[in-house]
């Protein structure tokens, strides 16, 4: 059990360190790189006859350079990192730690709840629409899903944004809170930040809930062939219970580690939904520093979701034994 723990434990950090070295050499050593990209779009005689600014912008383009062995330099990298230091921005100046820190809350709250509410909704309504296989609810909910399933986010998130914001104006079309309440732990504040979050929300929830559906409804089907299934019914237990105890509790086994994996992926999908509706979020940072070349923040984001997918996978392997007595942890 321990060596198995520590094994697993093991292989998950030495990813994270991996992971994180290529990203770096990546976006380090790529020709789009920030010192590259300064002088690629730097006019040569917007600096000619000032020697004093010619001076300084060199010297800053030497602290945006690797030197040395790329090895080196990535594990130099990855040393600050383990102490905290992610950098500094290259556009407001400010510690990576400090944005990310100030962003990360917010995508937290629209990513968990909306996974946790498309989880929980679609379990039970793929349960019902497999246990109810061959009828027409069954048809007609089956082509609903499918062709929800096939709307990319941002498309349904622009059409939330213009129906319900722009056009009805119930819901605010921008911002995690609105400007003229103080924030805090107090009801006006709470309330504004449910409001701006509800359509970001939505359109996450919108975008996970018929995979829900559908998986579940599949692995419904295939539970109610088994044995056991056709036993209970034969000894005519409720049905009620044959749908909850025998058939969802063994059909929602395999979605509950696509629940880990997709908390952790969901991070980086909430970019065209942040910047959607302008909700300042990891996502929208994500966007803004590709946009701008600002590596540092870019990097302190990559090493967030790298993380959390690592860390997910883990805690799925971890914890699935304690839902599934069968599979016992190590084996």
């Amino acid at each position: 059990m321990l060596k198995w723990l520590a094994k697993r434990v093991g292989f998950s950090i030495i990813t994270i360190i991996i992971t994180i070295m290529i990203s770096w050499a990546l976006i380090e050593y790529s020709p789009e790189s920030p010192a590259n990209f300064i002088n690629s779009v730097l006019p040569p005689n917007s600096i000619a006859g000032k020697p004093t600014l010619r001076l300084e912008l060199e010297q800053y383009l030497m602290t945006l350079k690797p030197h040395g062995n790329p090895l080196i330099d990535s594990l130099q990298y990855l040393w600050q990192v383990l102490h905290g230091n992610l950098g500094i921005d290259i556009i407001s100046q400010v510690p990576v730690t400090t944005i990310i820190a100030q962003a990360l809350p917010w995508t937290v709250f629209i990513v968990t709840t909306s996974i946790l509410i498309s989880y929980f909704l679609g379990i039970r309504l793929g349960m019902k629409i497999g246990y109810k296989r061959g009828t027409k609810v069954d048809s007609s909910l089956m082509s609903l899903f499918t062709v929800t399933r096939s709307i990319p986010v941002y498309i349904s998130g622009a059409l939330l944004l213009f129906f319900l914001g722009f056009e009805l104006g119930w819901f605010p079309t921008g911002g995690a809170f609105s400007i003229n309440v103080t924030p805090g732990f107090n009801i006006p504040f709470i309330l504004s930040v449910i409001k701006h979050a509800f359509l970001p929300i939505l359109t996450l929830t919108l975008a996970n809930l018929a995979g829900w559906v559908l998986h579940m409804r599949a692995n419904t089907i295939y539970t109610l062939g088994e044995d056991y299934v056709s036993f209970a019914e034969i000894r005519g237990i409720n049905s009620n219970n044959i749908e909850t105890k025998y058939v969802g509790r063994n059909a929602i086994l395999p979605l509950y580690t696509s629940l880990i994996y997709t908390i952790g992926f969901s991070f980086g999908g909430s970019i065209f939904v942040e910047e959607i509706f302008s909700y300042p979020g990891v996502g929208h940072l994500l966007y803004n520093a590709i946009q701008y070349n600002d590596y540092p923040l870019e990097m302190g984001i990559f090493i967030i979701l790298i993380a959390s997918v690592v860390v997910g996978i883990l805690l799925a392997d971890l914890t699935y034994s304690l839902l599934d007595p069968r599979v016992k942890v190590g084996e």
